[in-house]
C-alpha cells in the first residue's frame, strides 16, 4: 500500500509527477525498464505547487507543469546518464526551485510517524494528541496531502490486518473485522480488497496457508 508520498520520475515510457495514491496501483514497465525518480516526503510537495493539494490524489501531473526545464531534451539527456549522474540532475532541478521550510510539512511527518508507531487510530485521538481542532487536522491534510486523515488512519489499520493475518495460523475473520474497528466483517473485507487488490482469504492463501472465510 502506498504511503502518502509524491514521487517526481522520469522514464522511457513516460514522467511525470504521481501524487499522492490511494489504492493499489499497478505498472507495467517498458524496454529496461529504468525509472529515475525522487520521492518528497508527505506533505512536502506542497513547497512546490501554488495552492491546496486537495482533488490531486490518485493524479499524474506533467513534469513540465511544476519543473519548467525539464523539456524532452532534458528527460533524453538525464536517462542518458549512468544511476547516479542521473539523480545527481534530478536532485539538482528539485533543489534548483529553492523550496522554503515550512512548519507544517514537519508536524504533517510528524502525525504519521505517531500514528504509525503510537496505535493513534481515529482524528479525535490524533487531536487530542497533538493539541489540535479535528477540523484543523481535516483542513491540513488536505491542504498539504491531496486526502484527509482518515486515509492514512485506514491505511495503518489495514496494514496492522495484513500483518495479523501474516502472524496468524487460522484467523477468525469476524473477530479480526472487530478488532479493527469494523462494523461488519463484510465492511472488512471490502476495505481490504479495495486497498491490497484482493481479500483477506486470498491474501492469506496467497501465504502458503489454507483458511476459510
Amino acid at each position: 500500500m502506498h504511503r502518502p508520498y509524491v514521487d517526481v520520475y522520469i522514464s522511457v515510457q513516460e514522467s511525470g509527477i504521481q501524487c499522492t495514491y490511494r489504492d493499489k496501483r499497478d505498472y507495467q514497465a517498458r524496454d529496461n525498464g529504468r525509472i529515475i525518480g525522487a520521492r518528497l516526503l508527505p506533505g512536502a510537495f506542497r513547497a512546490f505547487w501554488s495552492g491546496s493539494l486537495a482533488g490531486l490524489h490518485n493524479e499524474t501531473i506533467a513534469l513540465q507543469q511544476v519543473f519548467f526545464e525539464a523539456d524532452q531534451p532534458f528527460i533524453e539527456h538525464t536517462l542518458s546518464l549512468d544511476d547516479d549522474a542521473a539523480v545527481g540532475v534530478l536532485a539538482d532541478l528539485i533543489h534548483a526551485r529553492n523550496p522554503q521550510v515550512d512548519p507544517n510539512i514537519e508536524i504533517i511527518n510528524k502525525i504519521i510517524a505517531a500514528i504509525e508507531t503510537d496505535g493513534l487510530q481515529t482524528v479525535s485521538a490524533v487531536a487530542e494528541w497533538l493539541g489540535k481542532s479535528e477540523r484543523w487536522l481535516q483542513q491540513l491534510f488536505q491542504d498539504y496531502v491531496g486526502i484527509g486523515i482518515k486515509w492514512q488512519l485506514q491505511r495503518n489499520k489495514l496494514l496492522e490486518a495484513a500483518k495479523s493475518i501474516r502472524e496468524c495460523d487460522k484467523p477468525n475473520w469476524a473477530d479480526m473485522a472487530y478488532d479493527f474497528g469494523y462494523s461488519s466483517q463484510q465492511h472488512f473485507i471490502t476495505d481490504f480488497k479495495r486497498v491490497l487488490g484482493k481479500t483477506p482469504l486470498q491474501y492469506k492463501k496467497e501465504l502458503g496457508f489454507q483458511a476459510q472465510e
